[in-house]
């Protein structure tokens, strides 16, 4: 015959408070002379409710990208991983683009897509900064550049930034002081800095399509701006000239 749980079997007017209170999150009426069975089903009535209020089951592709975020988090922007994490990272990279590429996700369509790509987005990780044994992370990645994180300064947040319309793309680099002068509080007492001495550097570059999934770059100019260099209006350079 039909099957009931254990506790309805039991007890049969349980039993039907169970199945009213399962097709409605209101509480069934009385019963009278059996106020334990009402209670219950007022209790099953409210877990059914609780349920109804959670969020749906995520999708692979949703569960793998919670996954490669929770994974990096830690890494600062990869100077932090170990070979296992690498592995890791990798791995879960690679598994969200094979859900990509089955959703016919994986690569935008220029230039219909290009508004895409409109916004700031942050570097959260990166192979370069973790596959340099020995050496440590430095801004070049794979190639020689300025450590992330030394005596002299510490390199903090770097942005890639897109003005669509302008075909302009902007690479910003947080440049700070280093932990052990930050710690004297010498600089926090520089008026000229107004308790923020960190240093952006802005790499500007225009782009243009070069292809259905390819943007062909060349850098254009730069900029430097801290508290103190902005009483002066800012200084820019020139990127052009040296064929960068």
């Amino acid at each position: 015959g039909s099957w009931a749980p254990p506790l309805a079997r039991r007890h049969p007017t349980r039993a039907r408070l169970v199945r009213a209170a399962g097709a409605s999150a209101a509480a069934p009426p009385a019963v009278p002379g059996r106020g334990d069975d009402v209670m219950d089903a007022v209790i099953v009535a409210e877990e059914n409710a609780t349920r109804s209020r959670l969020p749906p089951p995520l999708s692979g592709a949703a569960e793998l990208r919670a996954e490669l975020l929770a994974k990096i988090a830690g890494l600062d922007r990869g100077a932090l991983a170990s070979e296992e994490d690498v592995a890791d990272v990798s791995r879960l990279a690679s598994a969200l683009e094979d859900e990509a590429q089955r959703a016919a996700q994986w690569r935008l369509s220029f230039p219909a897509e290009l508004k895409a790509l409109e916004g700031r987005w942050r570097l959260s990780y990166t192979s370069a900064f973790a596959t340099r044994p020995g050496f440590g992370a430095s801004l070049g990645g794979n190639r020689p550049g300025p450590a992330l994180d030394s005596p002299l300064l510490q390199v903090g947040d770097i942005y890639q930034r897109y003005r669509v319309q302008e075909s302009r793309a902007d690479t910003v680099v947080t440049l700070r002081p280093p932990g052990w002068l930050r710690g004297t509080g010498v600089l926090d007492s520089l008026p000229v800095f107004g308790g923020d001495p960190d240093t952006e550097i802005t790499l500007s570059q225009r782009f243009e399509v070069a292809g259905n999934d390819t943007l062909r770059f060349a850098f254009a100019d730069g900029q430097v701006a801290n508290r103190a260099i902005d009483l002066i209006g800012g200084v820019r350079f020139p990127l052009a000239p040296l064929g960068l």
